[in-house]
């Protein structure tokens, strides 16, 4: 599909110009996301017709319960709909800010309305475990609802921003999505009923977005001859929010924290210090400028190819990291 992603971006207008704070020199098509979308559908489709056990794994349910009360009926068919949900609306938002830029803040509306949508079916961060004890910290409703739709929103907005240089987000995406696939191994045997299966949804998530992001990085890799765009950046950095999150329910700190931070680190911080710097100076945290971090390589003489060759291996790395931690806490 992502040959017919750029057929559709040339007819209907859909390009990246030549641009002062861009790095390529022509007009390239950015309905990339067309391409990563539609084979995320197709792989969960396959899985639905074809594979029994993903559909024995759709139909768990559990209640979720708090002093005894039930909180949350936790149905997996359900939470993979709302998932879907949120990826499909963000896909069309960023479809059409690709032809026509929408404000900031109309995207920050829409991001935080998919987060709700996947919230209320299932995608939440309910609590933590404290350091050094096996004892679980309850978050109250309202912090759940908050703490889950900013992460959520964070994360969405943390793989847009690194989507900078060709192969860039599609790669670290990558990179993600095969070490949570191996999270999941480690890990899925060691734990109660309810998170193993959460767990397990979510190495499915993985491992169709890993398909998706290889498959894309064909095309996009430097020289890429097209672009995810907003559709595609937004859709990705919104699945690996939700993986975090279904992948990590209710387990250990060193699952719930380190692991998936650790895993997105890269994206996490070059947000955070981009958004930190446009606010001291006064602009919009949303404002395009070239202040990443693979901007400041670049400006530095390092090559395009070395600059995303070389956040791929820090990626790497802290994944190597993060599993190794998962390991050791497994035995």
């Amino acid at each position: 599909m992502t040959p017919v992603s750029a057929v559709l971006a040339k007819r209907y207008g859909a390009l990246d110009t030549r641009d002062p704070r861009k790095v390529h020199r022509s007009a390239t098509p950015r309905w990339g996301g067309i391409g990563i979308l539609s084979s995320i559908l197709v792989g969960f489709l396959c899985l639905y017709f074809f594979n029994t056990p993903f559909r024995q794994l759709l139909q768990y349910s559990q209640n979720i319960l708090r002093n005894g009360d039930v909180v949350l009926k936790l149905n997996l068919g359900e939470q993979l709909a709302g998932i879907i949900f949120g990826v499909v609306l963000l896909f069309i938002v960023g479809l059409i800010d690709d032809v026509r830029p929408m404000r900031s803040g109309m995207k920050f509306l829409f991001q935080i309305i998919a987060a709700m949508g996947a919230m209320i079916y299932g995608v939440r961060i309910f609590g933590l475990s404290v350091p050094g004890f096996e004892a679980y910290a309850h978050f109250p409703v309202w912090l759940t609802m908050f703490v889950t739709v900013m992460w959520l929103v964070g994360m969405t907005n943390a793989v847009n921003l690194i989507d900078g240089l060709d192969g860039l987000a599609a790669g670290v995406v990558a990179i993600i999505s095969m070490a949570f696939i191996a999270v999941v191994l480690i890990q899925a045997d060691a734990l109660r009923s309810a998170s193993a299966h959460q767990l397990k949804m979510a190495g499915v998530i993985a491992a169709v977005m890993a398909g998706a992001t290889l498959g894309f990085l064909v095309y996009n890799f430097h020289p890429a001859v097209i672009f995810m765009g907003d559709g595609g950046s937004m859709t990705l950095g919104f699945l690996v929010g939700c993986i975090a999150v279904t992948g990590t329910f209710k387990t250990t700190i060193l699952a719930v924290l380190l692991v998936p931070f650790v895993l997105v680190a890269v994206p996490i911080v070059d947000m955070t210090m981009v958004f930190v710097r446009r606010v001291l100076n006064k602009q919009s945290p949303f404002t395009p400028d070239r202040g990443h971090l693979h901007h400041k390589l670049l400006d530095s003489g390092w090559t395009h190819r070395e600059v995303v060759l070389l956040i791929y291996v820090v990626t790497l790395i802290l994944a190597l990291i993060s599993l190794t931690v998962v390991g050791i806490k497994k035995t």
